[in-house]
């Protein structure tokens, strides 16, 4: 899993996605500290050395991606130089490939696991589970180093975020532990894993979640796989709700209701469902920082991504399968949720 993948996002309100400097300069540690050129790179990929260096400065998405694809290629290193040994290109590919044919998550997990384990490089992994919770730990091996502990964050950060991948669902964590103090930037965890409580000095790094969704049943497949590759490490960007028990509940049944009538239910037909009037609905909603509009919103998104991986389907096709009839207002919607057009998402903006 690549550990240069998963900084802190913020959308601002002009939807353009941008990522905090603070956690870029961590994650790019390693590759200074193996003298790659950053300023000729920062350059080539549209980035400011000023800009880059101000411990305040958000930069946009767009560049990041190219700036982390450069490293990767620069270094042959999906890690860019944080974990003891070089994780070489493709290494991410061959684990996805390996896990996508499992019945459920809790397969999967196991087999991305297993097959960084094979490695044997700064870390051993492990998926416990108890009666009602899973846990995917992240012990250090000794006599390995790293460069940064951003290696550890972003590691447990991408397994929660391609979890959710696998199944085309969110995967709500009840806690993070860190075997290291606070970091400098400690406050964008809370964005990195939804809002989930973070506990550092720990004895181990670990993710803890429901165990019920090791049974979720994996929706990706091959084809898939290569087009997450191909646009990473742009979905792992993408800001995603979490929200409480009502907002779960909601988009829950929302995504049922469309899986069989091809159709979102309203307000209304919902909440009558649900033995709620319409404004108690909406309330609990709130309160959870939530809204009916936004998870409708959501599950419209996560359908148009997951289809985008099919390469034979139409932009007429994913926009009728996300419940638009026409392809433009589609087009526009995809944009302000991603910041990229549905095609430029598929290609995975320029390729390097």
């Amino acid at each position: 899993m690549d550990v240069s993948y998963n900084l802190h996002i913020i959308v601002n309100t002009t939807k353009a996605i941008t990522i905090s400097s603070v956690l870029l300069k961590h994650a790019l540690s390693g590759a200074q500290a193996q003298g790659v050129d950053l300023p000729r790179l920062l350059r080539k990929c549209g980035i400011p050395v000023d800009v880059f260096e101000h411990t305040e400065s958000r930069l946009p998405l767009e560049n990041i991606v190219k700036l982390l694809r450069y490293c990767n290629g620069v270094m042959n290193d999906e890690a860019n130089g944080l974990l003891q040994s070089p994780m070489r290109l493709g290494s991410f590919r061959m684990m996805a490939l390996a896990a996508v044919h499992s019945q459920n998550l809790g397969q999967a997990l196991e087999r991305c696991l297993d097959f960084y384990n094979l490695f044997a490089n700064s870390f051993h992994y492990e998926l416990k589970t108890g009666r009602r919770f899973a846990q995917i730990t992240m012990k250090r091996r000794d006599g390995h180093s790293i460069i940064d502990d951003y290696a550890i964050c972003s590691m447990l950060s991408v397994i929660h975020r391609f979890s959710g991948w696998f199944c085309n669902d969110r995967l709500i964590l009840n806690q993070i532990g860190f075997d290291h103090p606070p970091p400098p930037y400690r406050k964008e965890l809370h964005y990195m894993f939804y809002g989930a409580p973070v506990l550092f000095h720990q004895d181990i790094n670990s993710i803890s979640f429901d165990r019920h969704y090791l049974d979720y049943p994996v929706v990706q497949t091959e084809m898939q796989v290569e087009s997450y590759v191909r646009r990473a490490p742009m979905d792992i960007f993408l800001p995603l709700d979490a929200g409480g028990l009502w907002t779960m509940d909601v988009r829950r049944r929302l995504k049922e209701a469309f899986a069989s009538q091809r159709q979102l239910l309203s307000l209304e037909i919902l909440a009558e469902e649900m033995s709620l009037t319409p404004q108690t609905l909406r309330r609990r909603l709130r309160k959870e920082g939530s809204s009916f509009d936004i998870i409708k919103s959501h599950i419209r998104r996560d359908i148009a991504i997951h289809h985008l991986g099919d390469n034979q389907l139409t932009m007429e096709d994913i926009a009728e399968a996300a419940g638009y009839t026409e392809p433009s207002s589609f087009i526009r919607a995809f944009k302000s949720w991603t910041g990229f057009t549905p095609l430029q998402f598929r290609k995975g903006l320029d390729r390097l």
